[in-house]
């Protein structure tokens, strides 16, 4: 009989506490006054104690009517383990964890798919994983024992190459450094003309905040007004 149910993800604070909050509601509304007898629990891996839920996750769970803004997180320990009925896990990660912690707990914790998808051959395929890699990793040795001469002569030449573009590389740069030091006295005086030249532009805010055309408008009324200015001098000498 399931009676205590502890979710587990690593800090605690989106995954595994959304997972107790939506739970704690689901079954309210599905048990009615019996879901007072289960109680569900959350706790991290690696979890800070005290930390509050994601901001993120506190607005998700909003929206299902859940108050997740006075949730803290707890740190995953040996004891909350051994007192649950039912360890749920959001990664295999984390079910190992959990099983390294407390060895015993094995038929009792799944990972939340696994459980709730009635997934049961899920030791078989970790161990056929297992085996796999096992065998690759011969597979490796074995080939690189046949290629490994071939392997260690393409990688020497490798080598040699990378050497030798390291020092082309070297050439160029200083060949380019050279170039600006010879230029830089022209160079200086181009960039000196273009800032002139750009600054009797009026710079265009199309495309841009409400900021920028009021400085735009400020920077025509200014020279508008020398326009002006100039006018009325014109105007004086007739």
């Amino acid at each position: 009989m399931i009676r205590k149910v502890l979710f587990v993800c690593t800090g605690n604070t989106c995954r595994s506490t959304m997972a107790e909050a939506l739970l704690r509601k689901m079954l309210k509304e599905n048990l009615g006054e019996k879901a007072a007898e289960i109680t569900v629990l959350s706790a991290g891996t690696v979890a800070v104690a005290g930390q509050s839920a994601s901001n993120l996750a506190v607005k998700v769970m909003r929206q299902e009517g859940i108050d997740l803004s006075g949730h803290r997180a707890k740190k995953l320990t040996a004891e909350l383990a051994r007192e649950a009925d039912l360890i749920l896990t959001m990664t295999l990660a984390q079910k190992e964890t959990v099983l390294d912690l407390v060895p015993t707990a094995k038929g009792k914790v799944f990972t939340l798919r696994e459980f709730a998808e009635g997934v049961r051959e899920i030791e078989d395929l970790m161990a056929e994983a297992e085996r796999l890699r096992r065998s690759l990793e011969e597979h490796r040795r074995r080939f690189l024992e046949r290629e490994g001469p071939k392997f260690e002569e393409l990688q020497r030449r490798n080598n040699e190459l990378m050497r030798q573009i390291r020092a082309i590389d070297e050439e160029l740069r200083e060949i380019e450094h050279r170039f600006e030091l010879e230029t830089r006295e022209e160079r200086e005086r181009l960039e000196e003309i273009q800032r002139r030249l750009a600054a009797l532009e009026i710079s265009d805010p199309y495309g841009r905040d409400l900021e920028a055309y009021r400085v735009c408008a400020q920077e025509i009324k200014g020279e508008l007004a020398k326009v002006v200015e100039k006018i009325r001098s014109s105007l004086g000498d007739l």
